[in-house]
């Protein structure tokens, strides 16, 4: 939880865009989230999560080269 309270989201602004690294480091700490609540019924949703991170992280790798 406490990894959770350190990475919060920030407010997002006038313009509505949202800077890719920060936020990629911010939701990665959601993942190991779904752990703790020790149920495997959130596997899915850890999954889908984790994919979309990767996913992301990829194409955003692939920009800046």
């Amino acid at each position: 939880m406490a990894l959770l309270m350190e990475h919060q989201f920030r407010q997002l602004p006038a313009d509505r865009q949202v800077e890719t690294r920060p936020f990629l480091e911010a939701v990665s700490y959601l993942p190991p989230f779904f752990d703790c609540l020790g149920s495997t019924i959130f596997a899915p949703i850890k999954a889908d999560i984790s994919g979309n991170i990767t996913g992301v992280t990829v194409g955003c790798s692939s920009l800046l080269q």
